[in-house]
């Protein structure tokens, strides 16, 4: 029975620490369930911008063969270009959307910390 003792001395120890660090481990999975959404709203909307810019090089292609001056295929391409630049713009206000959404929610994380330590 002693041998028993010496070789788990303080077994129960382990659950007091994953009581302990529950919480924490809970957090961590709420956070990623955020990123998780945050980053599939991301993506949905590059994709939905991806699948317009096909479609208008598409329509631009089409337009190019019907040009009837080298002028007309020239003001195709610009307006091509133009909604490209648009579509482009809007990829990066996305992006700086997202940076901006997670530094704020890594900036709760940080306040949520100091109060719990104080």
């Amino acid at each position: 029975m002693s041998d028993n003792e010496n070789l788990f001395p303080n077994i129960l120890q382990p659950a007091a620490a994953f009581k302990a660090y529950a919480p924490m481990s809970v957090k961590f999975w709420e956070n990623q369930e955020i990123a998780l959404n945050d980053f599939k709203e991301f993506a949905e909307g590059w994709f939905t911008r991806r699948q317009m810019a096909v479609h208008a090089a598409l329509e631009a292609a089409q337009r190019f063969g019907d040009a009837a001056s080298p002028s007309d295929m020239l003001r195709e391409y610009q307006n091509w270009l133009k909604q490209e630049m648009g579509l482009l713009a809007e990829d990066g206000k996305a992006c700086q959307q997202q940076v901006l959404r997670t530094a704020a929610h890594l900036r709760k994380q940080q306040e949520e910390q100091r109060q719990s330590a104080a």
